[in-house]
């Protein structure tokens, strides 16, 4: 096999081992001062070019000493022509008891919530609004919220 051939036959490989249909995913940094309730961050989903029956993740990046067990989360979906809306409350676990964070890392940490459904026809586009609901004004060592959306 030439060195050629094996960069493409890695290429094919790589490409059928992704059967998730993953049509979207993207992370966005958070300030380093902290997650701010009434600060949105926003993700905007491009023109469908089929109708889809998909499944939304929300993903978070931590550092370690997130300082709380659970997070909440509104996950607002809103999609355009013709117009749509949802909104979830998700309540997501991020340390036990003890402080231990619920998931594998040294000192960053990643968390996907459960799956949420998104039903977008051909032609809509739209965006996925998300902000914590969290009694506290500001949330430390949150770094990065993000979504997965797959078909």
């Amino acid at each position: 096999m030439t060195h050629r051939n094996f960069w493409l036959a890695l290429g094919l490989l790589l490409a059928a081992c992704n059967n998730r249909g993953t049509l979207l995913h993207s992370y966005k940094p958070l300030p380093a001062e902290g997650w701010e309730r009434r600060d949105t961050v926003r993700f905007l989903l491009p023109e469908a070019e089929a109708d889809i029956d998909g499944t939304l993740f929300i993903g978070l990046r931590t550092t370690a000493g997130i300082g709380i067990r659970n997070i909440v989360l509104a996950i607002e979906q809103c999609l355009d022509a013709p117009h749509a809306y949802r909104c979830d409350t998700v309540s997501y676990p991020l340390t036990d008891a003890e402080g231990y964070a619920l998931t594998k890392g040294v000192n960053h940490y990643q968390y996907e919530t459960q799956q949420l459904p998104l039903h977008m026809q051909k032609g809509q586009s739209g965006s996925v609004r998300i902000h914590h609901l969290m009694t506290n004004e500001v949330i430390p060592n949150i770094t990065e919220v993000g979504i997965r959306l797959d078909k």
